[in-house]
């Protein structure tokens, strides 16, 4: 699975050129990371009938944990010139698991699987504005009732809701020259916990970005 990848890790191979705001393209973006994770043998699914008020939306319909697959991708249903995707991060141990979604570079959706329930979802939008990103927060934030842990830093920026034994997050990332990449994410806690989505993991990365661009305006 080309996961989608909302660790400014992606960003780690950002050159620079001599000058201060000159910055070469990313050789690597958040769609496009190679996703590698420790877990171990066995991973306890999510309790699939917990209810919470975290969900993904699209125009008018919802996911949620413990949907089934197929639903998911009625709601976020394959764009044009998307491939499929169905391959589980490296290092990703459990057999139980599967993944399904699809990809077109502009936009994507995959879910990690378990008993064909939705365990894990995700969806990104490339090349975005600051307004979409807005509209996306904004109406997360009147839709979900707990109040969101922010990550903010001067290149990446992410928002997450917990209720329950679930996570909801918001990541946005600023590219150097191609807008924002926005993913949004929701699973069982012990999952996204997995995949560093988490605001512990999320303010470590923020503070690697905010370095990473420093150094990059530095005089050489």
């Amino acid at each position: 699975m080309r996961i989608l990848l909302p660790s400014m890790a992606a960003l780690l191979c950002i050159g620079c050129s001599s000058g201060p705001a000159e910055l070469a393209e990313p050789s690597t973006t958040p769609t496009n990371a190679r996703v590698t994770v420790s877990t171990p043998e066995k991973i306890d699914p999510p309790a699939f009938d917990e209810r919470t008020t975290l969900r993904m939306f699209r125009r008018g319909d919802e996911v949620r944990v413990g949907d089934n697959i197929d639903s998911a991708l009625r709601v976020f249903r394959e764009e044009k010139n998307a491939y499929q995707v169905s391959e589980l991060p490296a290092g990703w141990k459990d057999q139980a698991y599967t993944c399904r979604g699809w990809d077109n570079g502009a936009s994507g959706f995959a879910a990690i699987v378990f008993d064909e329930k939705v365990a894990l979802a995700m969806y990104h939008e490339e090349r975005a504005t600051e307004t979409r990103l807005q509209e996306i927060v904004g109406d997360y934030d009147r839709a979900l009732s707990p109040e969101p842990t922010t990550v903010t830093g001067t290149r990446v920026r992410y928002w997450f809701w917990d209720e329950g034994g679930q996570r909801f997050m918001i990541c946005a990332v600023q590219l150097p020259v191609e807008g924002l990449s926005i993913t949004t994410a929701l699973g069982g806690q012990k999952l996204m916990d997995i995949l560093r989505m988490n605001p512990v993991a999320a303010d470590r990365d923020r503070q690697s970005a905010d370095q990473i661009f420093l150094d990059a305006a530095k005089p050489r």
